[in-house]
C-alpha cells in the first residue's frame, strides 16, 4: 500500500503543488518575538499557500530507518504535503546519531522560508531514542503514589527532550485501567480517575513549564479521548456505556487535566455507540470543545483517520476519511505509515467549508510553534545534548523513583534478607529489562541499565549467583522439561531461589520481539503467566526452597494458590534502568518497600471486572439476594471488598497505625488523622481518603478516592495529616450535568481501598 501511495504522489497529487514560496510577501509582524503567539499566527496564516497549509496538518514520522539511515528519495516524495511535524523514526537509533539529521532537515526548512518543523515524539519514560535516562514506565511510577517525586522525573525527561530538540510529546495517557486484558495497561496510571488526573496534571504542568523567555518548554498531548475499556481488552475495539458512564468515568481525568492547558488532545481508535471517535462530532465538538472548553489542537492517533476507511468502513476513500475527520474536528494526522489521508485534501481548495476548517487547524499549528519558540530558538547542539542526557541529577532521581515504585505484594516474614550467600536466579526475566514498548531500550543487552542478574552479581558476587533461564517467556517446547529440571537443581543447590517471571513489552524491532506478550496490540486472553512459566514456578516451589517471586510486565496477574506459596512476592511492573538495583536493595533491606497498587489484582481467571470502585449492584452474585457461593452456578461470585490485593494495597517492612479520622465541616470538608510508625525501621505510608454519599440520583461507586499523601516516618514517629476537600469536588454528572447533593457523606481514611484497611466517619453536608 505504501508503494502505491508514493506512486500516487508522484503521478497525481504532485501536479497540484505550487512552486516553493520565495521569501514571504506581506506583513512581517509574525517575526516580532514580543507579540503574543496568537497574533503572530494570525499574521502569518494568510501568507501561506494552500499546499503549505495542507502540509502543516501532517508530517514525516520516519526521519531515520534502523542504523541511522536517511532515505532522501522517500523524504522528498512525502515532504511537499507532510511537513508540519517531525518524528525520529526507528526507536533504536541513538540520540547522538539522530540529532545531526534532525538539525539538517530543520535547517533546510528554515532556509526555504518555510514554517519550521516541530519535533513530536512519544515520551513515556524517557526521550524517544536511546541515550537518555530510562525511568520506570507510567504504571510503575504511579505505584509510587509520590507526586513530588514524579514532578522531578518529568522535569528530567523534559530537559532531555529539549536537548534533542523535541518540543512536543504524545503524553500523558489518561486512559483508565479498568480492563485488565488491555495490553496497554502499563502505559496508564491506574484504575482510579482521581489518581490519573492528579498524576497527569503534574505531567502537563511540569513538562509545559515556561523558560526564561516565556516559551513553553515542551508541549503535551493528553490521550486517548476516549479509550481504555474496549471490548475484550482489544486495542482498537469499541466501547459501550451511556452518558453517565462517559462523564463520570472516562471523561473525569480530562476534565481535571484540561485545567492545566495541555497543548493537544489525541482522539482514540475506539467507537462509542458505534460512532468512531475520529468522526464523533458530538463528543469532539460538543463535549470536548463546547462543554469542557478545550481550545488547543486535536489530533488523530497513528493511522486513526485511515482506519475510518480500512477498518471501520465508515468512509469510502482516503479523501472521504479525511473530510469526515476534519469536519469532526481533527486538525493533525499522525501517519507513521502511509498513506496519510489529509494530503488528499489538496484538491479541495475551492470548497469553502474545507478551506475554513483547514485554516482553523493550521492556525492551531502556528500558535503551538510560536508558543514553543520554533520560529525563534536556535537549533540544539551536540554539546548541550551530551551535557544534558543522563545528567548525574537525572540518574539520582531515577534511582529514588525506582525504589518508591516497587510493590511488595506478600511476605511471610522471609524478607528482608541482608546476608544471603548463594542464590539461584531462575526465570526468563532474570537477565533482561522490561521497560515497555515505548522505551528506547532493548530487553537483552541494553545500552543503559542493569538486569536483575547484573544487580545481584554486583551485590553478592558473580560466584554466588547461579542463573538458569528455565523456559522462554511465551513459547512452550520439549526443551522446557530440561530447563525446569535445571532450575530445580539450581534451587536445591543454592538454598534460596529468586524467580523472575512475567509478560514482555518491547519495541517491535527488539531482537527478542518474538517473545513479546504485552503492550500495544497484545491483549491478554489470560492473566496467568505466559508459556510454561507457571510450571517452572510450581516446580521450584515444590522443592520447599525459600523462594522470592519477582513479577514483571505492565499488567496484573492472577496469583493462584500455588503461586502464593512463595515466601515473598514483589511486582515492579515495567521497570527502568535502575529497577533491578532497587529490587536488590529491597530484598536485602537497604530500602523499605513503599509502592502501592494502582490496579487491583484479580482473584480468579476470567472474573472481571475487578476494579475497586464498583457500583453497589455489581457486588452480589447469585439470585434474589442469596449470597451463597457453594458452587459456580452464580459465577462470578466475588467478595470484592475482600480482594486480597486491591487498589492502594502494598506491604512494608514496618507497621503503621492510622487513627480514626476527625472531620470539620464548614464551606468544605477538612479531614485529619494521625499516622504512627509502630515498627522498628523507617518507612513510607500512603494515606488514602475515600468517600461516598449515602443516596444519589444515579448509581455511584461504592467509594471513590478523593485525596492521598505519601509520608515518611522514623520508627516511633507520629504525624498528623490533614486534607482539605472542597464540597464541589464531591459531585457527579447526571445526564451530562454536574451536581452536588446535600445529605450524608461517609469518608474513609486508611492504607488501601480494602474495607479492612479503612476507618470511617459520616457527616451531613
Amino acid at each position: 500500500m505504501a508503494g502505491l501511495f508514493l506512486s500516487l504522489f508522484a503521478l497525481g497529487i504532485s501536479t497540484a503543488l505550487s512552486a516553493v514560496l520565495s521569501p514571504r510577501q506581506g506583513s512581517s509582524a509574525w517575526r516580532d518575538k514580543s507579540l503574543p503567539a496568537a497574533q503572530r499566527a494570525d499574521d502569518l496564516l494568510p501568507q501561506l499557500s494552500w499546499e503549505e497549509k495542507i502540509g502543516q496538518m501532517g508530517g514525516i514520522r520516519q526521519l531515520l530507518q534502523p542504523n541511522a539511515t536517511f532515505n532522501r528519495t522517500t523524504w522528498n516524495t512525502l515532504y511537499p504535503l507532510q511537513h508540519g511535524i517531525l518524528s525520529y523514526g526507528s526507536q533504536l537509533n541513538q540520540a547522538q546519531d539522530v540529532l545531526p539529521y534532525a538539525n539538517m532537515v530543520r535547517e533546510e526548512q528554515l532556509n526555504s522560508s518555510k514554517v519550521p518543523w516541530i519535533s513530536v515524539t512519544d515520551s513515556v519514560n524517557s526521550i524517544y531514542v536511546p541515550g537518555g535516562t530510562i525511568f520506570p514506565a507510567t504504571l510503575s511510577l504511579s505505584t509510587s503514589w509520590n507526586l513530588s517525586m514524579y514532578e522531578q522525573v518529568v522535569a528530567a525527561i523534559r530537559d532531555e527532550n529539549m536537548a534533542l530538540g523535541t518540543h512536543w510529546v504524545l503524553s500523558p495517557e489518561l486512559d483508565i485501567a479498568k480492563e485488565p486484558r488491555n495490553g496497554r495497561v502499563g502505559e496508564m496510571y491506574g484504575e482510579d480517575v482521581y489518581l490519573i488526573g492528579e498524576f497527569a496534571a503534574q505531567y502537563v504542568r511540569t513538562m509545559q513549564g515556561r523558560d526564561e523567555n516565556g516559551y513553553i518548554k515542551v508541549g503535551t498531548t493528553i490521550k486517548h479521548f476516549l479509550y481504555g475499556q474496549g471490548m475484550g481488552g482489544v486495542n482498537t475495539a469499541s466501547m459501550h456505556g451511556g452518558v453517565n458512564h462517559l462523564y463520570n468515568d472516562l471523561a473525569i481525568p480530562y476534565i481535571r487535566v484540561l485545567k492545566e492547558n495541555p497543548t493537544a488532545v489525541m482522539i482514540s481508535y475506539s467507537s462509542i455507540d458505534r460512532t468512531p471517535m475520529s468522526t464523533n462530532t458530538a463528543l469532539i465538538q460538543g463535549m470536548l470543545r463546547s462543554e469542557m472548553g478545550f481550545r488547543g489542537l486535536i489530533m488523530s492517533d497513528a493511522m486513526g483517520i485511515l482506519h475510518l476507511y480500512t477498518e471501520s468502513k465508515v468512509a469510502s476513500s482516503y479523501k472521504d476519511a479525511a473530510v469526515k475527520a476534519l469536519r469532526a474536528g481533527l486538525q493533525l494526522e499522525l501517519a507513521p505509515g502511509q498513506p496519510a489521508c489529509f494530503p488528499f485534501l489538496v484538491n479541495s481548495s475551492n470548497d469553502q467549508e474545507i478551506v475554513n476548517l483547514v485554516d482553523e487547524a493550521v492556525r492551531q499549528h502556528l500558535v503551538i510553534k510560536f508558543e514553543t519558540g520554533m520560529f525563534d530558538l536556535p537549533l540544539p547542539t551536540p554539546e548541550n545534548l551530551n551535557r544534558t542526557l543522563r545528567a548525574p541529577q537525572h540518574l539520582e532521581i531515577n534511582r529514588q523513583a525506582s525504589r518508591d515504585a516497587i510493590v511488595l505484594l506478600s511476605n511471610d516474614g522471609f524478607l528482608p534478607q541482608a546476608n544471603l550467600t548463594k542464590i539461584a536466579l531462575i526465570g526468563p526475566f532474570g537477565d533482561i529489562l522490561d521497560p515497555g514498548s515505548y522505551a528506547p531500550s532493548t530487553a537483552a543487552n541494553p545500552l543503559h541499565g542493569q538486569t536483575l542478574k547484573d544487580s545481584l552479581e554486583v551485590r553478592f558476587g558473580s560466584a554466588n549467583i547461579q542463573y538458569v533461564k528455565g523456559v522462554d517467556i511465551r513459547s512452550t517446547s520439549t526443551n522446557d522439561t530440561t530447563g525446569i529440571e535445571d532450575a530445580v537443581a539450581a534451587a536445591k543447590n543454592a538454598g534460596v531461589a529468586i524467580v523472575a517471571l512475567g509478560s514482555l513489552s518491547v519495541y517491535f524491532l527488539d531482537p527478542i520481539t518474538g517473545q513479546r506478550t504485552d503492550g500495544e496490540f497484545f491483549s491478554h486472553a489470560s492473566l496467568g503467566f505466559p508459556g510454561s512459566q507457571q510450571q517452572l514456578l510450581d516446580a521450584v516451589l515444590d522443592t520447599g526452597v525459600p523462594t522470592i517471586l519477582v513479577l514483571n510486565g505492565g499488567q496484573a496477574f492472577v496469583l493462584n494458590n500455588s503461586t502464593m506459596r512463595a515466601n515473598a512476592i514483589l511486582h515492579q511492573f515495567l521497570g527502568g534502568e535502575f529497577s533491578a538495583d532497587a529490587l536488590v536493595e529491597i530484598i536485602t533491606g537497604q530500602v523499605n518497600p513503599s509502592g502501592k497498587l494502582t490496579i487491583s489484582m484479580p482473584q480468579a481467571e476470567g472474573a472481571f471486572p475487578i476494579y475497586y470502585d464498583y457500583l453497589p449492584s455489581d457486588n452480589v452474585g447469585g439470585a434474589g439476594g442469596f449470597n451463597g457461593c457453594a458452587g459456580d452456578w452464580s459465577y462470578p461470585c466475588l467478595d470484592r471488598d475482600g480482594a486480597p490485593m486491591a487498589f492502594g494495597y502494598g506491604l512494608s517492612y514496618t507497621t503503621f497505625d492510622i487513627s480514626e479520622p476527625q472531620v470539620l465541616n464548614s464551606s468544605g470538608v477538612s479531614i485529619s488523622c494521625t499516622v504512627a510508625n509502630t515498627g522498628d525501621v523507617v518507612g513510607k505510608e500512603v494515606v488514602q481518603v475515600y468517600f461516598r454519599q449515602q443516596y444519589s440520583d444515579i448509581e455511584l461507586p461504592n467509594k471513590r478516592l478523593i485525596r492521598f499523601e505519601k509520608i515518611e516516618l522514623q520508627p516511633g514517629e507520629a504525624r498528623k495529616v490533614e486534607f482539605t476537600i472542597d464540597k464541589n469536588d464531591l459531585g457527579y454528572y447526571n445526564n451530562a450535568k454536574y451536581q452536588v447533593d446535600s445529605g450524608n457523606y461517609t469518608f474513609w481514611v486508611g492504607s488501601s481501598s480494602r474495607m479492612a484497611d479503612l476507618k470511617n466517619v459520616t457527616i451531613s453536608l
